[in-house]
C-alpha cells in the first residue's frame, strides 16, 4: 500500500523514495513506514530544501549543522540534494539514535528521536524546553502559553501533522499491510482446519478445495500490491 503523503514527492522520484523509506524502516525495526513519512512531513513538509529561519536546521528531518557534520556532510551539501539523496543520511541519523535510545514503539517516539532525543520514553508532563531557550524560540509548540513545552505538546504537534481523515491509531500500530497479513494468516489457518475436516468426509471435493486455495492466494496478492 502507498505511504501517507507519498503524493507530495515529485513523480519522478516517488517510487525510489517510497521503496527507500520502507527499506529504512524494515532495516531499523520501525514497524510502520508511515511513521517516518509523518515525521518528515511534520519537520519539513517533505521538502529537502526546507530551512528553519531561526537556526541551521535543514532538510527532510531538519538536520542541524552539528548533526550534519557528525554524519560526514554539511547543511549546505544537504540543501543541494534531492529527496532520495537525503534518505541515506536520514537512515544513518536514525540508526545512531536507535542504538543510543532503543527502537521506537510508535510514531511519537520516532519523532522524539528526530526532534528532541532526550524526550524518548519520557512521560507526557515532562518539560523539554522553556521560554527564552533556543529550542523554545525555534519551535512554537507552547500551545497553552505557560512558558514551557512538554512531551504532550510535542505529541499534539505531531497529531496536527496528520492529513484529514487519517486514522490516528496508526501512529501507535504496525503498518496496515502487516496487520492485514496477520489477519489473512489467521483466516487461512482457521479455514484450513475447517476445510480439512469437511474434505475428509467428502473426498470427492478435493478438487473444489484446490480452487478455493487458488482464489484465496489470488486475492491475497491483490491486497499486498
Amino acid at each position: 500500500m502507498s505511504l501517507v503523503y507519498i503524493e507530495k514527492i515529485p513523480s519522478n522520484l516517488r517510487t525510489a523514495f517510497e521503496n527507500t523509506v520502507k527499506a529504512i524502516c524494515s532495516d531499523l525495526g520501525i514497524k510502520n513506514p508511515d511513521w517516518l513519512m509523518i515525521v518528515m512531513w511534520a519537520e519539513s513538509r517533505l521538502n529537502p530544501q526546507a530551512r528553519n529561519p531561526k537556526g541551521t536546521a535543514t532538510g527532510l528531518i531538519q538536520f542541524l549543522e552539528s548533526t550534519a557534520k557528525d554524519l560526514g556532510t554539511s547543511t549546505a551539501a544537504l540543501y543541494k540534494m534531492n529527496h532520495v539523496q537525503q534518505l541515506p543520511y536520514v537512515r544513518e541519523y536514525l540508526k545512531r539514535r536507535i542504538k543510543e535510545r532503543g527502537v521506537p514503539k510508535d510514531a511519537y517516539q520516532l519523532y522524539f528521536l528526530v526532534h528532541f532525543p532526550i524526550a524518548f520514553g519520557k512521560s507526557d508532563n515532562t518539560v523539554l524546553y522553556s521560554k527564552g531557550s533556543t529550542a523554545y524560540n525555534s519551535n512554537p509548540l507552547d500551545y497553552n502559553s505557560d512558558g514551557v513545552v512538554t512531551v504532550a505538546e510535542v505529541k499534539l504537534f505531531l497529531n496536527k501533522a496528520l492529513p484529514v481523515g487519517y486514522d490516528k491509531t496508526n501512529l501507535t500500530t504496525g503498518s496496515i499491510s502487516s496487520q492485514t497479513g496477520r489477519a489473512l494468516l489467521w483466516i487461512l489457518g482457521i479455514s484450513f482446519f475447517v476445510a480439512t475436516g469437511y474434505f475428509i468426509v467428502r473426498p470427492d471435493s478435493w478438487q473444489a478445495l484446490k480452487g478455493l486455495i487458488k482464489d484465496f492466494f489470488k486475492q491475497t496478492i491483490k491486497v499486498f500490491k
